[in-house]
Order: structure tokens, then sequence, then C-alpha cells
């Protein structure tokens, strides 16, 4: 695996958020409360893509609409 393929693996708050259409607070609360795992580099937090996809695997991200 080539390092910038090893980076994109690595996701900022900002492209969680995004990604999944919440507010950035929200990222950092459930980071801080190990709901999403997560690790620090500096003041900013990190996902692993894979973590982010197990999460939303897990049922941990409520669903809204029945589905």
């Amino acid at each position: 695996m080539s390092e910038l393929q090893t980076m994109r693996d690595v996701l900022t708050v900002d492209e969680v958020a995004e990604y999944l259409r919440v507010s950035r607070a929200t990222v950092c609360r459930w980071c801080v409360q190990k709901r999403l795992p997560a690790f620090k580099i500096g003041k900013g937090w990190r996902v692993q893509r894979s973590d982010l996809e197990g999460y939303i695997r897990g049922g941990s991200v409520v669903r809204v609409g029945g589905e």
C-alpha cells in the first residue's frame, strides 16, 4: 500500500462530519466520548476509514426514517 493511499485512509473530523452529514462538534464529541474510534495528532482528531465503516455497520449511527 502506498503512503498516499494510507493517508487517504485517515480522515479528519471535517471529512467525517461531511460524510455523515453531521456537525464537526458532533464528531468531536463522539471522539471524546470514545463512541467513534479515533486518535489525536496534535490537537486534532483523526479517524481510520475502516473504523468509520465499522462504526456505521455496527449500527452506532442513529438512522431516522424507518430504514
